[in-house]
Formats: C-alpha cells, sequence, structure tokens
C-alpha cells in the first residue's frame, strides 16, 4: 500500500504540475518538457509494475487499474489532447478542422477522468476484498471540473485567434463563418456553465468564461460592417493594382481615390479592433487569475500526503 501511495501521489502531483504551466499560460516548450518528463517517468513506473508487483495474495486488480490509468495519462500527453494553449497552430487550419480537433480532445478529456474514476472504483472493489478503506476524496474532483471550464476558454481562443487570421486575409466569407462559429460556442459556454454551477459554491470560474464568451461573440456586432466595407475597398484597390491599363491623368486619379476610400475604411476597421484587442487581453489576462485564485481557495489537494488509507 505505501508503493501504490508513493506512486499515485506522484501521478496526481505530476498532473497538478502540468496544469500549472497550462493554467499560468507558460512557454509552451516548458509544458511540452513537463509532459515528456512526466511520459518518460510513467512508463519506467509501468514497467516496474508489471515485471515486479505480482500483486496481493496474486490478486492484481489494483496493479492493473493503476497501469491502465497511467497508460491513459501517457496518451493524453502525447497524442496532444491535454494541450490547451496552441492557438496558433489550430489557427492555420480550415474550422471543419478546427471543429474536429477540438471535439477529439474532449472525447479524450473525458475519457481521461472516466479512467481515473475507474481506478477509483478498482480501489473501492480492492479494499472490500481485504478489508482496507482506502482515503477517497469526497465531492468533485476539483481538477476535472477546472479542466472542463479550461476547455471551455480554449475553445473560444481557438476560434478567436482563427477570426484573427481571416482579418489579417480580408476574408469576408471565413470571418462570417468563423463568428457563426463562435455564436455556437457562445451558446455553449452559456449552457455548460449553467449546468456546473452547483458544482461549487465557488463560481468565479463560470462567471470569467461567461464574461470572456460574451465579449468574444459581441465582437461581430462591432466589427462586421467596418470589416466589410475595409475588405470591400482592398479588394477594389488589388483589381487597379493588377489591372494593365495603361497610366493616364484620369487612370491615375482614380486610382488615388480608390486609396484614399481604401485608407479610410482601414483606419475606421482598426481603431475599434485596436481598442477590442486591448479590452480582450485586459479580459483574459484577468481570467487567467481568476482561474489560479479558484484552485488556491478550492484546491483539496492541500493535503495530498494525507494517509493513503483511513485509520
Amino acid at each position: 500500500m505505501d508503493d501504490f501511495e508513493k506512486n499515485e501521489m506522484y501521478v496526481k502531483k505530476s498532473i497538478m504540475d502540468y496544469s500549472v504551466t497550462i493554467v499560468e499560460g507558460q512557454l509552451d516548450s516548458r509544458s511540452k518538457a513537463a509532459a515528456h518528463k512526466i511520459v518518460e517517468k510513467l512508463e519506467i513506473m509501468n514497467g516496474i509494475l508489471r515485471t515486479s508487483d505480482k500483486g496481493f495474495e496474486k490478486n492484481t486488480l489494483l496493479r492493473d487499474s493503476f497501469i491502465k490509468m497511467n497508460e491513459k495519462t501517457i496518451d493524453c500527453l502525447t497524442n496532444g489532447s491535454l494541450i490547451l494553449n496552441d492557438y496558433d497552430y489550430q489557427s492555420t487550419l480550415s474550422l471543419t478542422e478546427i471543429n474536429e480537433n477540438m471535439n477529439r480532445k474532449e472525447r479524450e478529456l473525458i475519457g481521461y477522468y472516466q479512467e481515473l474514476k475507474n481506478y477509483e472504483k478498482s480501489k473501492k472493489t480492492f479494499g472490500a476484498v481485504y478489508n482496507v478503506n482506502f482515503r477517497n476524496n469526497l465531492g468533485k474532483n476539483i481538477l476535472e471540473y477546472n479542466a472542463y471550464q479550461n476547455f471551455i476558454f480554449y475553445k473560444i481562443n481557438v476560434i478567436d485567434q482563427k477570426l484573427m487570421s481571416l482579418i489579417n486575409a480580408k476574408d469576408k466569407k471565413g470571418f462570417l463563418e468563423c463568428f457563426n462559429t463562435i455564436a455556437s460556442l457562445h451558446k455553449e459556454a452559456i449552457t455548460k456553465t449553467n449546468q456546473s454551477r452547483c458544482d461549487f459554491k465557488d463560481n468565479s470560474m463560470n462567471d470569467a468564461n461567461v464574461k470572456y464568451s460574451n465579449f468574444i461573440n459581441d465582437q461581430k456586432e462591432k466589427l462586421t460592417l467596418l470589416f466589410n466595407a475595409f475588405a470591400d475597398d482592398y479588394k477594389a484597390l488589388q483589381l487597379l493594382k493588377n489591372s494593365n491599363k495603361p497610366d493616364t491623368t484620369e487612370s491615375v486619379a482614380a486610382y488615388n481615390v480608390v486609396v484614399r476610400a481604401y485608407n479610410t475604411k482601414k483606419n475606421l476597421f482598426y481603431a475599434s479592433f485596436d481598442t477590442i484587442q486591448i479590452s480582450k487581453k485586459a479580459l483574459y489576462n484577468s481570467w487567467f487569475v481568476t482561474n489560479s485564485t479558484f484552485l488556491k481557495n478550492n484546491g483539496e489537494f492541500k493535503d495530498i500526503h494525507k494517509s493513503y488509507v483511513l485509520n
């Protein structure tokens, strides 16, 4: 039991440490390094368990369940499903590919926490057979709850980053499609935060996600008309630049008119856009503060090194 306590505490502490690199928005390289270190340690741990742990009275239920949980952790760390800060990469993909990736990540996230629950069930079954009363965390798992809150935030940011790339490309069609996706994610965020309001008395994470989602969704009303006018004039300017008509006094004058119109529309758009980005950055940073405070105020892992079993 002492060996299992040490191993289980390592897994939980490692996932907590890895989560911190994501929650605090640390460098992607640090997150990858943390993940690589955890994977190496878990693979060694599983190898030792398979060769050295023959079970208690030949009952390998606890060992096998622990190995399976470790394998799920390894899978999630290596297939990218626990990576929640790859906004730039995701924004290079199509909206269809982005949605497929997010759906896969969400399935993997749900599967990961289900495997943790399966391990807790195995502990309970094993304990009933050998009269061992394992210490279990009561109520909601704060890391699971926090992971789902993080995922709501992640999905919003991925699509918003895609919106930024479409704005840079002056893509009117993509701009509209992206805001349709944002509207759908906004409804999903409202629904999911409402469903989880009874999970903890502290609803700061729910409120932060709703506030952020509302802001991202409200960008459409503020930017659409300005963006469309800007994109239209940009297209008109490119057509003139690429035309093979000879330069004349009239053509040069007409070109200058289009240039001035384009610059006016561009300046109007970016005046609004830049103001939004400043407010968005403040909200984004505030969300991380809320997330960190929530974990500190509700972290049941303060007593992570309590006795593995109840006396």
